[in-house]
């Protein structure tokens, strides 16, 4: 075990960065360089963690060359800079290139199809560039390897608010991204577009969500899991908040993925409308919970599991920081491209995240007959 190796956390001060820092801090003895552009902003995680182990990098990510040096001095790098879409892979090339284990949680499948381009990059460097381990994809996916014998599975993830306003923008705006390229999912065994907005299911959860319209967005789990799981049919839903459905059909309009003016005033709109949801949600006691809930079909039966997260952001942060532990300790040998199922089994999810589970009966089974 290499106690002193560092841990490079690009996008620190996001949602997502902000949370691996944390559980970083608080459950390893690893040398954390938390990277992020804006020095002010660093400083906002800097004071409440106040350990010697944490240091703020003043760092862009997107500069190659200082991306590169910030990678020479890491044994891992994990990022959390989003949309993936846009930058992500370029940023894996960077870090696979330097010779380091690159790690991220992103969900888009452009993502991913530029991540299979650098698989023998990966391998040449004999590092693993391990992609989809956050909350969703990532620990749906083990919850989903749980019911193998399912011939139609759908995941939904659920929450009402971030944990703090002005919070997890790059995770939206990587969601409008990947819906504008119609990423694919398995219906009937076939892979078949998704379009944005044209996909919505209700779904009826515990308190204190309640009943919720969510909206269809495949992730990398629907390029991955098919040829590792029975099904023919997969979903994944997701609950964007109350986000007004003339804003899908302007998103498809302007096509922000090929304009830049066009990409900047949706972001900047989008930025209005998650900081007045998130800071609406806080004046009325709505907390930061966050659910996860996978629906099998197995036979004539319906099986539902159900885990509810204490924070969304915590939740993302669980496979990023036990996989990053598994590396440093030699718990890891894979290289070239990988996902959580290729390294974790689906049984430790529970272990994984014991610490951030509310702990409440909602599994389910019955009958379609």
């Amino acid at each position: 075990m290499k106690i002193d190796a560092t841990i490079l956390v690009l996008g620190a001060y996001g949602l997502a960065g902000r949370a691996i820092v944390s559980r970083l801090v608080q459950k390893t003895p690893y040398i954390v360089l938390a990277a992020g552009r804006d020095r002010n902003r660093l400083k906002t995680i800097c004071g409440p963690l106040e350990s010697p182990r944490m240091h703020p990098q003043v760092l862009d990510a997107l500069v190659p060359d200082d991306l590169a040096a910030a990678c020479r001095q890491a044994d891992f790098v994990i990022n959390a800079v989003g949309p993936f879409a846009r930058n992500g892979a370029a940023i894996a090339r960077i870090v696979l290139e330097t010779g380091k284990p690159y790690l991220d949680c992103a969900n888009e499948q452009q993502h991913y199809h530029g991540l299979k381009k650098l698989d023998a990059t990966a391998v040449r460097h004999n590092v693993p560039l391990i992609t989809a381990a956050g909350a969703i994809p990532g620990l749906s996916t083990l919850l989903v390897a749980q019911c193998p014998d399912s011939s139609r599975t759908e995941c939904c993830w659920a929450q009402l608010r971030h944990a703090y306003p002005d919070s997890g923008l790059a995770s939206m705006m990587g969601g409008i991204l990947e819906a504008l390229a119609e990423p694919t999912t398995l219906i009937s065994g076939r892979f078949s577009p998704v379009v944005l907005g044209k996909s919505f299911k209700t779904f009826e959860l515990p308190a204190p969500f309640g009943r919720l319209l969510c909206l269809e967005l495949p992730t990398i789990d629907a390029l991955t899991l098919p040829g590792r799981m029975s099904f023919q049919e997969y979903h994944t839903w997701f609950y964007l908040g109350e986000l007004p459905l003339w804003l899908l059909d302007v998103v498809r309009m302007v096509q922000p993925q090929r304009r830049d003016w066009a990409y900047r005033a949706i972001h900047a709109l989008m930025r209005r409308i998650n900081v007045r949801d998130t800071e609406s949600a806080i004046a009325a006691g709505i907390g930061p919970e966050a659910l996860l809930m996978v629906s099998s079909l197995q036979g004539d039966r319906l099986e539902s599991r159900t885990v509810m997260f204490v924070d969304g952001a915590a939740a993302t942060a669980c496979l990023p920081v036990y996989l990053a532990h598994q590396y440093l300790t030699g718990k890891i040998e894979q290289t070239g491209l990988l996902t959580p199922l290729d390294l974790v089994a689906p049984e430790l999810l529970d272990e994984i995240t014991s610490d951030i589970r509310r702990k409440f009966p909602f599994n389910s089974s019955s009958s379609l007959t």
